[in-house]
C-alpha cells in the first residue's frame, strides 16, 4: 500500500438498516402525499419532530407499543403496517410471534396442512401463505407506493414537482 492510497472507512449498511430506511422513506412519502407537516404527525403522536425525522430517515425504530398509533397517524391499514414494522424493525419479535402462532393448536392445524402435502412446491406455497415475512404483498405495495410518489432529490425541479 502506498502513502497515497485511501482506505474507504464508510460503514456498510446491513440489510436490516436498509429496510428501516425504506420504511422511513415510505412514511415520509405517505405523510407528504397526504399534505401533513412533520410537526403535525409529531404532535398527533405526542413525540418530538426530531423523533419523527429520525424514523423517516431510518435512524430510529417505531416502538412496538406505538405501532398502532403510527398506523393511525399516517392513515395506513393497521394489519399491513403492523406486519411491515414487525418484519423490518422488530424481526426478533416477529419471529417469536410466528413461532407462537405456529405452535398454537389452530395454527398448528393450518401449518399441518402445509406439511401433509407431498409436492414440495405446493407445501412451500402453503407455508409461505402461513408466514409471509419479507416476501409479503404488504412490503411490495409499500415499495410500489414509494416508486410512484417519490420526488427527485437531485438536479433541477421537474415539471409537476412542488
Amino acid at each position: 500500500m502506498t502513502e497515497d492510497s485511501v482506505i474507504d472507512l464508510t460503514p456498510v449498511k446491513t440489510p436490516e438498516q436498509l429496510l428501516k430506511e425504506e420504511v422511513g422513506l415510505y412514511l415520509k412519502i405517505v405523510r407528504e402525499t397526504q399534505g401533513k407537516p412533520l410537526r403535525w404527525v409529531a404532535q398527533k403522536l405526542g413525540v418530538s419532530n426530531s423523533f419523527i425525522s429520525q424514523i423517516e430517515k431510518g435512524d430510529a425504530s417505531i416502538p412496538l407499543d406505538r405501532v398502532l398509533d403510527f398506523s393511525l397517524a399516517y392513515d395506513l391499514p393497521v394489519p399491513e403496517f403492523v406486519r411491515i414494522v414487525l418484519v423490518t424493525m422488530h424481526n426478533d419479535t416477529y419471529r417469536a410471534l410466528m413461532s407462537i402462532l405456529e405452535n398454537d393448536p389452530e395454527m398448528t392445524k393450518a401449518a399441518n396442512s402445509c406439511h401433509t402435502i407431498a409436492d414440495p412446491k405446493e407445501r412451500a406455497k402453503r407455508r409461505k401463505a402461513l408466514n409471509p415475512g419479507l416476501s409479503s404483498k404488504s412490503l411490495q405495495r409499500m415499495r410500489e407506493f414509494i416508486l410512484e410518489n417519490q420526488k427527485p432529490t437531485y438536479g433541477n425541479p421537474v415539471a409537476g414537482d412542488s
